[in-house]
This record gives C-alpha cells, structure tokens and sequence, in this order.
C-alpha cells in the first residue's frame, strides 16, 4: 500500500496539480482553451514530436511495431466497445435503447485515448525519456485513428473514409514526425544548436501547457447521468483497454521502456477529442464531456495500479 501512494504522489499528483491549475484557470479567470489549443496544435505539439523521435535511437523496425500495435490496439477496443453496445441494446436488462448519438460518442469514448494531455507526463515521470519517445510514437499513431475512424463513427459512415483521412494531411505533428524520420534516414544526426535548441525549448514547454489545457478544458464539467452508459464506457477505456495491450505488447515482443508505454498508454482516460468531434458531428455533447471527466477521475487510481505492475514486472 505504501508503494502504491509513494508512485501515486510521484507521478500523478504532479500531473492532477498541474491539471488543476488550468481548472481554476477557466473558472475564476475565464480563460478560454482555444487559444491554448492552437497553440499546442500547431507548435508545442509538433515540435515534441520532433524532438523526441529526431533525437531517439528508436530502431525503423520498433518504429513501426509501436505504430502498427497501437493502431490495431484501438481498433481491437473499438471493436469489442461496438460489440458490447449493440448486445447492450438487445439486452431485456437495458430499460432504454442507447441512440444512434450516444452510441457513436461512447464508442469514440473508448478507443480514443488521452495519450497527449495525460500519457506523456505519466509515462515521462513513471519511465523516463526512453519510454516517453515511444509515448510520442503511440500518441501519433493514436492521432492517426482519432482523426480517421474518430470522425467516421461520430457521423454514423456519412463522413467517408477519405474525407477522414484528408484531416491528417492538415495535422502538424505529422510532418513533424515525418521530417524527423527523413533527417535520420539521411544520417543527419546533429542540427544546427539554434535549430536544436529552440526545438528542444518547445518540446521541453508542451507537456505542461498540456496539462493546463487539460485542466482549462474540463473546467466545463457538468453533472453527469446515464450512468450504464458512463460505466461501461469507463470500464473499457481503463480497464479492458490495457489488458488488451498486455496480450499486444507479449504478441509484438515488445520489453523495457517500449513495452511500459504500449501498456500504460493505452490505460489513459478518454480524450478531449471525443468532445470536438461530438460538436462537429452533433453527437452527445454532454455524455462526451462526462466521459472524459469521469476517466480523467478515475484514471489516477488505475494508472497507479498499472504503473506499479509495471515497475515491478507483473505485467
């Protein structure tokens, strides 16, 4: 027990602190998270991801093992979540039928995980530079699903696959991602120190302005119902999740700092994604909000589990 609060007071009371500030932030002083997220868009964001896969001694072939795990992670969760709500609507033990709105934003819910906000400073305090690199690779490749199946289950198919994947082409971090990889490749291992630095600057600020725009955003929290919905939606995220991705990680063979990010990455809460695409697709705005609170809540208690499994080979 005493382990437990030792690794819960370092490594998330520092993130929920953090956090908190933006929280307060929102409420007292009326900042609005729009600005910040812009900001965090398209510079803080790309030049982490630059910096930690451009200055990495990641292999072409781990690269790849941690994207291709992470995206079939998330479709695997996605497909029990799918699995489970359409038996939840059949069940007689489900006095109301979940609509087609709180459907699609549940399912989202699940496979769409806070691997930004959350995962990146957990994962850096817990595991150190090594495992967060491969945080960032995760978190990219997590990106690439949010941004495609994301906007393509929130419209119920009527955004097509393509349009879904045209988003990616305006996303920043991804051809921050991909010139890191083009630099390496051409054996380019060293940058001009006013390139290297002001990269490294930016890297060095994202993950703290990320946990004050996590902090700003659910300032808007509300009081939250539909409670099976809220469970369930919950229970997948952080429980089912990261079992799954101890079966992934055993099946790519992935060990060390790889292996703790794969695993305690895809045990973060519900991203805020889920609610922008609920407003652009018009699905349930407030059960969106409530999912990701309620798993931004809960998740201290799990990850602390999880990372002590973690640390101590377990898993």
């Amino acid at each position: 027990m005493l382990e437990l609060l030792t690794i819960f007071i370092d490594n998330m009371l520092p993130v929920l602190a953090i956090a908190a500030i933006g929280v307060v932030l929102r409420r007292r002083l009326h900042v609005e998270p729009a600005m910040v997220s812009r900001m965090m868009f398209y510079v803080f964001a790309p030049a982490l991801a630059f910096d930690a896969v451009f200055t990495s001694d990641i292999s072409g072939a781990d690269f790849l093992r941690v994207y291709i795990g992470t995206l079939a992670l998330m479709a695997a969760v996605g497909a029990i979540a799918f699995l489970f709500l359409r038996g939840l609507n059949a069940s007689v033990l489900a006095r109301h039928r979940v609509n087609p709105r709180e459907f699609a934003t549940t399912l989202v819910a699940t496979f769409v995980f806070n691997g930004a906000n959350f995962g990146l400073s957990i994962v850096s305090f817990a595991f150190g530079e090594e495992a967060l690199t491969y945080a960032v690779i995760i978190y990219i490749a997590g990106s690439t699903v949010a941004w495609t199946l994301g906007p393509y289950v929130s419209s119920s198919g009527a955004a097509s696959m393509l349009k879904s994947l045209e988003s990616i082409l305006r996303t920043p971090v991804v051809y921050a991602l991909a010139l890191a990889l083009a630099l390496k490749a051409a054996g380019i291992s060293e940058l001009p120190p006013a390139l290297s630095r002001s990269s490294q600057l930016l890297a060095d600020a994202s993950i703290p302005l990320m946990l004050v725009l996590l902090g700003l955003q659910l300032g808007a929290f509300r009081k939250p119902d539909r409670w099976l919905l809220l469970i369930s939606g919950t229970a997948i995220r952080l429980l089912l999740a990261p079992l799954i991705a101890i079966a992934f990680a055993s099946l790519l063979s992935l060990e060390g700092a790889a292996r703790a990010a794969f695993i305690l990455q895809a045990g973060m809460p519900t991203a805020v994604l889920t609610l922008i695409l609920a407003y652009e697709f018009d699905t349930d705005r407030d059960l969106a909000l409530n999912l990701i609170m309620t798993t931004t809540l809960l998740s201290p208690i799990s990850l602390t589990v999880l990372i002590y499994l973690l640390q101590n080979g377990i898993v």
